[in-house]
């Protein structure tokens, strides 16, 4: 009898069964975990041996689920008992210092393992990133004895925003902490410092030292941001992250030096595996000394198992070699499948699979030298239309210039930069002073060469609206048409996959207009939008290398396609004002509201003022005149009204001005939604002020461990003791409302919007510490 399931078919099985994690709302439960344990065993024992070639299969998938879901779980239980502690530990640092000489900051995050905590050793060390403020400078491979405050790592959650706690979750980042006391307990730094250390002599040379770093170390953290800009716009960003081009790239060049020396050697002592395993060591060191990263740890077991198959002789396809690769490293960490990086390495190499498999080029065009720009320009627009889906789904944009762009870098980086930045390590670690000064020169040049031909072409990012997803599948549809030749048999099913593919252009909103409260940490933003236009109430903070504006607020609103019209500052703080001026670089036709005289008004923000927008009367309510600077009693009180349903912003109006406002309009200040005065300040919120407004539902916008431990809890204590409803961004993440003719309704990212395990459990955190 003809065996019905195959190794490879297990694998993908095995792979099936991990996918669930990406979507599932909620963990199973014990009870659950162990139920669906015990219905697989009593499964397999009962079902009949006709049926035995499906039981292993379903087994299979069963036990994957199982054993992924069982791993995140436990991840998750190692980590809680430690979260908004104050504890005294032992830990071994474990990120390269790259500061000392490299720049002026005085704190930044250093990576930890924790292998004791309070006089109590750990079966398995707890990574967590220190926040340094100490004047010493950890080393790597030092230990450490530290008493830290503990919390989990802060983050943000809206459309079209980074996922990062998703991110944390992938990449082990869950806890971090202050240090409150620091002491050495082991001067002695290991063998990866003591290369930093001899390569930053050279590397601190040189301008593009932020690069060379990132290259040689996969310390990307130093990137200056106009040069992280650049290589997002013009698409080559991924030639700088250390990946598994790079690891090959260092493997074929060991190999290549192996072969080389072996001509040296007698022939009775060469053999076919030394250049191999000579080449999977060199790759080995230079993924340890770039901190075994996911996408380096990947791409290392991917050539191990590669490896493997070829001195076992296996003839299987390529398909099958990258789906066990897969299977193997899921087994290994289940939760890599959360990772973008993954999904965009492996949707790269079965990109590639494809387009030489279903769409190659005539054989004279592989073979001819003549032919090395055609395949290129192959190789690249075939790439360009196959990761158009993930391209949308990881960034929601493409680069217009990729193709001329990454024809010039991935030759400069490849044939160039990486193979000298290589030979500068091994010529630094020799202490040949020359040559590897020239190497690390040949490594500037060349960046400077790139950044240059960059920079000329730096003007063809698109962002791509979300209801052009499914649009973007129609290049596999293509070639796999073209490859086919369908169309002269299935003509009216291709039009109906073509009719089915360009309907989210025609879906039809289901609101008039709609509020979203986006989760930008201590500030606010409030963006009202009718699915095309939209008016902002305040742009959130600025900080020293970035703002909500970059991170948040021009994602969201890149992701739902809209055009801002109109700016509305409630008052000068910075937590409220930060990314006017980004946002204004923007939309430069917006009109600005404001209660300050120094800002450019479009419409002043003064008492008895209204304004019509789209089918919606802004009324304002608050402040009587303009300052010079406006302070939190000067907010821009705004009534938003479209006949039926009202909302109030107050930005962060003080108990002063709340009373003031309900002896001169009382009943008018009934709204339907209210955005919580200062954050849920215990200066705000009255009593009285809370009783006229009557709201249906209240939101505040604060972020988690705020020094000020917003929402105060007696605040909080108000709105439950007269029964108002509300939601705060700091646990739900964006609140959006939804506002249609007769009726309204709540989603929140956590738990309508997007619900995740991973959202639930961040979500399920206090607050405060």
């Amino acid at each position: 009898m003809r065996q019905f399931y195959s190794f490879d078919l297990l694998a993908l099985v095995f792979s099936l069964g991990c996918l669930p994690l990406m979507w599932l709302v909620v963990l199973p439960s014990n009870n659950q975990w162990y139920s669906l344990a015990g219905i697989l065993v009593i499964w397999v024992l009962i079902v009949p041996n006709k049926f035995c070639h499906y039981r292993v299969v379903i087994a299979v998938f069963v036990l994957s689920f199982l054993w992924s879901t069982a791993y995140s779980k436990q991840y998750l239980t190692n980590t809680i008992p430690y979260i908004d502690k104050t504890v005294i530990v032992q830990a071994k640092v474990t990120s390269l210092n790259t500061h000392e000489q490299f720049t002026q900051s005085s704190s930044y995050y250093i990576k930890f393992d924790i292998f004791n905590i309070d006089n109590y050793p750990l079966a398995s060390t707890i990574p967590i990133s220190v926040y340094w403020e100490q004047p010493d400078m950890p080393m790597a491979g030092q230990d450490w004895q530290l008493k830290l405050k503990t919390k989990v790592v802060p983050s943000y959650l809206n459309q079209g925003g980074f996922d990062s706690q998703r991110f944390s979750i992938t990449n082990r980042n869950l806890l971090t902490a202050k240090v409150v006391s620091a002491k050495l307990l082991s001067a002695e730094y290991n063998i990866k410092q003591k290369v930093v250390n001899q390569a930053l002599l050279y590397i601190n040379l040189f301008s593009y030292r932020d690069i060379l770093l990132a290259l040689a170390f996969g310390d990307r953290s130093h990137i200056d941001n106009d040069n992280r800009h650049i290589m997002l716009q013009t698409g080559v960003a991924h030639l700088m992250a250390i990946s598994g081009m790079h690891i090959v790239m260092v493997f074929m060049l060991c190999s290549f030096i192996c072969k080389l020396a072996l001509f040296f050697v007698s022939q009775r002592f060469i053999y076919y595996s030394i250049p191999v395993v000579f080449g999977w060591l060199g790759a080995f060191f230079y993924a340890w000394l770039t901190g075994l990263n996911p996408p380096a740890l990947r791409a290392i077991v991917a050539l191990s198992v590669w490896i493997y198959l070829r001195f076992q002789n296996y003839q299987i396809s390529s398909w099958q070699k990258i789906n066990r690769i897969i299977a193997a490293l899921l087994l290994f960490d289940p939760l890599m499948i959360l990772s973008d990086s993954f999904w965009l390495s492996c949707y790269a190499v079965l990109s590639l699979l494809f387009l030489y498999e279903w769409l190659p080029l005539p054989k004279f065009m592989q073979r001819q030298k003549r032919w090395y720009l055609v395949r290129l320009l192959h190789l690249q627009f075939g790439l360009i239309v196959l990761l158009l889906p993930i391209q949308l789904w990881v960034f929601h944009g493409i680069s217009l210039v990729s193709i001329l762009t990454n024809l010039i870098a991935i030759p400069i980086i490849l044939l160039l930069t990486f193979p000298a930045i290589l030979l500068a390590l091994l010529f630094s670690l020799i202490d040949c002073f020359y040559i590897a000064l020239g190497c690390w020169f040949i490594a500037e040049q060349s960046l400077e060469w790139l950044f240059y031909c960059l920079n000329q072409v730096n003007w063809g990012w698109f962002n791509i609206p979300t209801n052009s997803f499914l649009l973007s599948l129609s290049g596999w549809l293509a070639i796999i048409v073209i490859r086919t030749e369908c169309w002269r048999r299935f003509f009216m099913t291709l039009l109906v996959i073509l009719i089915i593919l360009v309907t989210p252009f025609f879906k039809q909103q289901d609101f008039l207009w709609r509020l979203d409260i986006l989760d930008v940490g201590h500030g606010l933003a409030v963006v009202m939008h009718n699915g095309n236009s939209a008016i902002i109430y305040d742009t959130g903070a600025k900080w020293e290398t970035s703002s909500a504006m970059q991170r948040v607020i021009i994602p969201f609103l890149q992701w739902h396609n809209l055009e801002v019209q109109g700016i509305i500052i409630s008052h000068q703080h910075n937590d409220h004002i930060g990314g006017l001026s980004e946002l204004q670089q923007l939309y430069p036709k917006a009109w600005i509201m404001s209660s300050s005289s120094k800002l450019n008004n479009s419409y002043p923000c003064i008492s008895g003022n209204s304004l019509t927008w789209q089918n919606l009367t802004l009324q304002v309510l608050w402040p009587d005149n303009l300052v010079d600077y406006a302070q939190n009693e000067d907010s821009c009180v705004i009534q938003v009204s479209d006949g039926h349903f009202k909302v109030l912003l107050t930005g962060d109006l003080e108990r002063n001005q709340e009373y003031q406002l309900i002896s001169r309009y009382q009943q008018k200040l009934l709204s339907t939604f209210l955005q919580m005065p200062h954050h849920g300040s215990g200066t705000s919120s009255s009593y009285a002020f809370l009783n006229y407004v009557a709201p249906n539902f209240s939101f505040a916008s604060t972020s988690r461990y705020n020094p000020w431990k917003l929402p105060a809890q007696k605040v909080i204590a108000r709105y439950q003791k007269l029964h108002l409803p509300y939601h705060v961004t700091a646990k739900s993440g964006q609140i959006s409302l939804l506002i249609r003719q007769n009726d309204w309704s709540l989603k929140t990212m956590r738990t309508q919007i997007t619900p995740r395990w991973y959202h639930d459990w961040f979500g399920s955190l206090p607050i405060y510490e």
